[in-house]
């Protein structure tokens, strides 16, 4: 019921009874008992009539080469995260720290901003700078140290496969990949280009901070944002030991279709050899077709014969796959 409310559904007290199988009636005892715990305020002007009670928090500091993450994460943050578990606890703790130390370390910019917003559901946080970009230094390490010229939608499929950081020598490039995996949502927004994992409407998600952002700062060069359930099962340890066993250290990804082919279905090669680039330093690959409906006869050939092929010690895994796109892949297998 809180989630229909905080989307913003003007029928929630019917979709919430059909779900539950219980009348309208009852659903509306419930939105009186969460209002009088003071989980729920009533609002008539958004469309469900009630919204979330909401903290919300803002911070700017100056960039001046003394931050430090660690110490800007318990003195601003730890204290809004008390009534959260402790998996959500251990998650924000690496979340944060790893984008806040992009921005201080990577951005190159003199100022960050960064916000804070939760209810009774989930906890969002934001970091933005006004440095350089982070699909612009992607693009001009790549240019630089590998002889490649990208597109910033181009800079952003990089960040999906990991192990991509425009400061080897400082650097593994292991953070926002494992940030992503751990959170419910995660964005990144800088020169109206967006990384988005597991977001369902990346825009909306991104908007809602970007917009607020506008008013205090000029000139965003990256924008960060994060969400996480306040009571979230899942675990930091189970992330690591998925991509990265203790043993084996990160050998293994997993690409999103749908997120690295915004545009339509994989089809042709040259997105599979966009996609390839660099997935030869991992042992498995895992290849994720959901909401993928249709994969052409060139795109599959490139991974799933021509890759395989040169690299028959890497496992290409497939998941989500429907019945066209697994026929696919054993006709360019045979």
């Amino acid at each position: 019921m809180m989630d229909k409310i905080r989307d913003g559904c003007s029928d929630f007290l019917k979709r919430t009874a059909e779900n539950f199988g219980i009348s309208e009636t009852s659903v509306r005892r419930y939105v009186k008992e969460c209002a009088k715990q003071g989980i729920l305020e009533e609002d008539e002007s958004l469309p469900a009539g009630w919204k979330l009670r909401t903290v919300s928090e803002n911070w700017e500091l100056k960039n001046d080469g003394e931050l430090e993450e660690d110490s800007i994460f318990w003195e601003y943050i730890h204290p809004h995260l008390d009534g959260l578990s402790d998996n959500a606890k251990d998650i924000w703790y690496y979340a944060f720290t790893e984008i806040m130390n992009n921005a201080i370390e990577h951005s190159g910019g003199s100022r960050i901003l960064f916000a804070l917003r939760q209810d009774p559901l989930y906890t969002e946080i934001s970091i933005t700078d006004n440095g350089t970009g982070i699909f612009r230094n992607i693009q001009r390490y790549m240019r630089e140290r590998e002889g490649i010229t990208l597109d910033s939608a181009q800079a952003a499929l990089e960040l999906y496969k990991g192990k991509l950081t425009t400061n080897p020598e400082g650097h593994s490039g292991e953070g926002i990949f494992f940030v992503s995996k751990m959170l419910a949502q995660f964005a990144i927004w800088s020169e109206n280009t967006v990384y988005a994992y597991r977001c369902g409407d990346r825009h909306r998600f991104v908007q809602s901070h970007l917009i607020s952002y506008y008013t205090r700062l000029e000139g965003i060069g990256t924008m960060a944002v994060m969400k996480l359930d306040n009571d979230t099962k899942r675990t930091s340890r189970e992330v690591f030991d998925t991509y990265a066993p203790l043993e084996e250290g990160f050998v293994k990804t997993e690409i999103l279709l749908r997120e690295m082919c915004p545009l339509g279905d994989p089809v042709a090669r040259s997105q599979a050899r966009r996609i390839l680039r660099r997935l030869d330093e991992f042992k498995e690959v895992v290849f994720d077709f959901r909401g993928i409906d249709f994969m052409g006869q060139g795109f599959a050939d490139e991974v799933f014969r021509v890759f395989q092929n040169r690299h028959p010690d890497i496992t290409l895994t497939v998941v989500n796959a429907n019945a066209s796109v697994q026929g696919m892949i054993r006709h360019v297998r045979r």
